[in-house]
């Protein structure tokens, strides 16, 4: 790749060809400099640009590849609204009837919808659920009717993200969701969702006379959006107030925040999405997933902070063989809402069996992740078993030339692997982390400029895993595992000095 120097340097080895400006680059004039500069700038931005993208039908580096990547399978940056449990004092003397779909916001304005309706007599304290989102309706009338006519949604004006759609036409009919139009007979009401490189979502119907249903000229339809902050969780106790006071009774409700239900989900970003492309474009929502449930799980669930799911070939080639074993996938997961339990990992000289989690046990998100395989493929049996943490003990000495500042070299190597190997990257939520000393080696070198130095030095010590490492093993980097101590070397780095 050439870099800027380099195109500079092509300038200057051809300016005693135009002796009417070449003294003038001489003496720096900047008129000569500047645009010289500026095209030296864009041709390295471009030459960049075409390094990366000699490697992209191999490993996706840019943002816009990983969106179009994510298009093509289909996969929608879709939020789950949260779930709260809201208590409320009735100070009235007379019930207090709240209907469902009311609206309630807390102390940071996000609105909450009642789902349940409740009466509530004087004096008492009661608790109803509300779930965290608002809704915003479209209206669109068909204009240039076509097979798969398309209908684009708007984004929020508000940075909301989409949690669910509702589609209807004038004359009352509710459209079903199929995805892809599998399956799907002529005149059937459904729709199907799609998304492209640059985010925008559309709406998409039928074919007349071969899928779905195909709407005409000048046909109206309704379409009705939830839109959600995703990952909320108001502090217990918090405050909630009534988006607005119908009657004067409702000034007499005092609302407050009693538990978390759910805490909603945020869309996947940017580094899920980077995961989720690793997998071949083939796999989609039916069952033909070739081993692939991993996928299936982390499409329709996000936000989980381990998961890990594997068949009888490992589980037999880390414990042995069973009979037990046949036909069962195993699947251990850790969700960002918590509830679900693990063990710290013993001795690792010791065998461990696995502590399977019956099924009376699980949790919400369990469940979830139970239905979602059996809907994949109702063939497997499905065993959760628990996760067994590992903190990798990681121990780094350096020592740097007396230019550098050890506190802010230390603090730039704990950033830079916690950003790599800590609990929360890609590679640690899918379990059996085993970080390699070339690639810690390379990555410390080429991101902290003190230990490219001529007079730095470097050693990284990392704790063997157990062999072999289990499926069920969450590995990662953590502060309190990860040491380094950084210290400066007695040479001072040379300079120029006049006589």
């Amino acid at each position: 790749m050439y870099t800027k120097s380099d195109f500079q340097q092509a300038a200057r080895d051809t300016i005693n060809n135009y002796p009417a400006i070449a003294p003038l680059y001489q003496a720096g004039d900047p008129r000569i400099h500047q645009p010289i500069d500026a095209m030296a700038t864009m041709l390295a931005m471009v030459s960049g640009q075409v390094e990366v993208a000699l490697s992209e039908p191999f490993e996706k580096v840019r943002d816009a590849t990983i969106l179009a990547d994510a298009a093509l399978k289909g996969i929608i940056r879709k939020a789950i609204p949260a779930r709260v449990s809201v208590s409320a004092t009735n100070k009235n003397a007379t019930p207090f009837d709240l209907a469902s779909g009311a609206t309630i916001i807390d102390s940071n304005g996000n609105p909450y919808i009642v789902e349940t309706p409740i009466t509530i007599p004087p004096g008492v304290t009661a608790a109803f659920n509300v779930a965290q989102y608002k809704l915003r309706t479209i209206s669109h009338t068909v204009s240039g009717s076509a097979p798969f006519y398309s209908i684009e949604i708007p984004p929020s004006l508000e940075d909301l993200f989409l949690a669910g759609i509702t589609l209807s036409d004038s004359s009352g009919n509710y459209y079903d969701y199929a995805p892809k139009f599998t399956g799907i007979a002529a005149g059937e009401r459904v729709y199907h969702i799609e998304i492209d490189e640059y985010q925008r979502m559309f709406i998409r119907l039928g074919y007349a006379g071969v899928v779905g249903y195909q709407p005409v000229d000048g046909e109206g339809f309704t379409i009705l959006l939830s839109e959600c902050v995703g990952d909320v969780r108001p502090a217990n106790g918090s405050p909630f107030s009534f988006e607005y006071l119908y009657t004067p009774q409702y000034s007499l409700v005092d609302l407050s925040m009693g538990s978390l239900l759910s805490p909603g989900e945020n869309p996947p970003d940017m580094a899920t999405l980077r995961d989720l492309c690793r997998y071949p474009s083939v796999y989609d929502e039916s069952a033909v997933y070739l081993g692939e449930f991993d996928f299936v799980i982390r499409r329709n669930i996000t936000g989980l902070s381990f998961l890990s799911v594997w068949n009888e070939t490992l589980e037999e080639a880390v414990r042995g063989h069973s009979i037990d074993n046949i036909n069962t996938l195993f699947v251990a997961l850790i969700s960002s809402a918590g509830g679900e339990t693990f063990m710290d990992e013993p001795d690792p000289s010791q065998p461990v069996s696995p502590r399977v989690i019956p099924v009376d046990a699980l949790t919400g998100v369990q469940k979830d992740v139970l239905n979602i395989i059996v809907n994949a493929d109702n063939s497997y049996r499905v065993r959760f078993i628990t996760p067994i943490r590992a903190k990798i003990a990681v121990s780094i000495n350096a020592t740097i030339a007396a230019s550098f500042d050890t506190e802010a070299v230390r603090a730039q190597i704990i950033t830079l692997l916690l950003s790599a190997y800590g609990v929360s990257t890609a590679v640690a939520q899918r379990g059996r982390l085993n970080p390699l000393y070339q690639m810690v080696y390379d990555m410390l070198r080429k991101n902290v400029s003190a230990l490219r130095d001529p007079g730095s030095d470097f050693t990284v010590q990392i704790a063997q895993p157990p062999n072999p490492i289990r499926p069920e093993h969450w590995r990662y980097i953590s502060e309190d595992s990860l040491t380094v101590n950084v210290a400066r070397t007695n040479t001072i780095t040379p300079y120029w000095r006049p006589s």
